[in-house]
C-alpha cells in the first residue's frame, strides 16, 4: 500500500531532492529540518528546479504548482504523527541519525516505516535504538534524487518482510530502479564508487596526472557524466571521507581515505557546498582547478 503522507527529515541537498521526487509522484510531503530557515530554502529550491522544467517545456506550469503545494514545511517532528513513511536525510553521522531514530520512536505510529537515506552506515546499527526495529530499512536515493533513477533498499537484520515489501512498492511507485543490498557498510553502490574516487585522489597526491586529466579520463574514457574528483566535490569531500571511514572500519585498510582527501577536509575544502575543493565553484559551476590543492600535494 502506497503511503499518502511521507515525512522527510532534513531539507538540504538530498532532503529537498527526495521531497521533490515524492511530491512529483502525487504524495503529500511533510518536510522538517533542525534549522528552520533551511525548510523554506529547501522548498524554494524545489520551486526553482521546477520553474526551469516549465521554462524548457518539460512540465506544464500547473503541474509545477501542484507539486510544490504538496510539500509542507513543519516546525517540529511531532507533526510527523500522521506520516506513514518517514525518510531521514540528515548529515551522514551515525550519532545524529541514532538520536533521530530514537526520538521518532516517541512520535511515529507503531505501523510507520522509518527509512534511512544513509549511504554507508549499517541499518542494523540504526535500528538498534528504534522502538520498532522491524520497521527500519535503508532507502538510499542517489544524488541528485530528482535526476538519478536508482535507489538502494537495504534490509537490516531485524527488518520485517512487510517493511521490505512496502519499501519496494513505494520505490516502484516513485519510478526508481531498485538495487537490493545486504546490510554491509557502503552497501553496493558506494562499495564500487568510493574506491574509484579514493584512487583518483591518490593519483593527484602522487602526481601521476593533473586534476583535469584524471577527470577527463573518467568522462572521455569511462563514459561517466563527470570525473571522480568533480563528483567528490559535488557529493562533498567531507561526506566522501566519512563514507570511506565507515567502510574502512568494517572492511579494512583498502578503504582508508587518501591522505590528500583528509587534508582537504581538515582545511574545510568540502567542494561545491563550501565553494572550494578540488575545484573552485560558483554555485553549481566549476570555475577552475583549486590551486591550493597543489600546495597540499606538494607539502605532503
Amino acid at each position: 500500500m502506497i503511503p499518502k503522507i511521507v515525512g522527510v527529515v532534513g531539507a538540504g541537498q538530498m532532503g529537498s531532492g527526495i521531497a521533490q521526487v515524492l511530491a512529483e509522484a502525487g504524495l503529500g510531503v511533510l518536510l522538517y529540518d533542525a534549522a528552520p530557515r533551511q525548510i523554506q530554502k529547501g522548498i524554494e529550491t524545489i520551486r526553482r528546479r521546477l520553474e526551469k522544467a516549465v521554462a524548457s517545456n518539460e512540465i506544464p506550469k500547473g503541474q509545477m504548482q501542484s507539486t510544490v503545494d504538496r510539500v509542507i514545511g513543519v516546525k517540529g517532528l511531532k507533526e510527523f504523527c500522521d506520516a506513514e513513511f518517514i525518510i531521514e536525510a540528515v548529515v551522514e553521522d551515525e550519532g545524529e541519525k541514532k538520536i533521530l531514530f530514537e526520538g521518532l520512536g516517541d512520535i511515529a505510529s507503531p505501523s510507520t516505516i522509518l527509512a534511512s537515506n544513509t549511504s554507508s552506515i549499517p541499518i542494523t546499527e540504526l535500528a538498534a535504538v528504534a522502538r520498532h526495529p522491524e520497521k527500519v530499512i535503508g532507502f538510499h536515493f542517489m544524488n541528485p534524487p530528482f535526476l538519478m533513477p536508482g535507489l538502494e533498499i537495504v534490509r537490516g537484520l531485524l527488518t520485517s518482510d512487510a517493511t521490505f515489501v512496502a519499501a519496494h512498492e513505494l520505490a516502484r511507485h516513485l519510478g526508481r530502479q531498485v538495487v537490493v543490498s545486504k546490510d554491509r557498510a557502503g552497501f553496493v553502490v558506494n562499495r564500487m564508487l568510493m574506491p574509484m574516487i579514493n584512487e583518483a585522489v591518490m593519483l593527484v597526491g602522487e602526481g601521476t596526472a593533473s586534476i583535469e586529466d584524471i577527470d577527463r579520463g573518467g568522462v572521455a574514457c569511462l563514459n561517466h557524466p563527470m570525473g571522480p574528483l568533480a563528483l567528490s566535490d559535488t557529493i562533498g569531500n567531507d561526506t566522501t571521507h566519512h563514507i570511506l571511514s565507515v567502510m574502512q572500519k568494517e572492511h579494512g585498510e583498502r578503504f582508508r581515505p587518501a591522505p590528500l582527501l583528509t587534508r582537504l577536509v581538515e582545511a574545510g575544502m568540502f567542494g561545491r557546498k563550501s565553494s572550494a575543493g578540488f575545484y573552485e565553484w560558483q554555485g553549481n559551476l566549476i570555475q577552475r582547478v583549486n590551486p591550493r590543492v597543489l600546495e597540499f600535494k606538494n607539502a605532503g
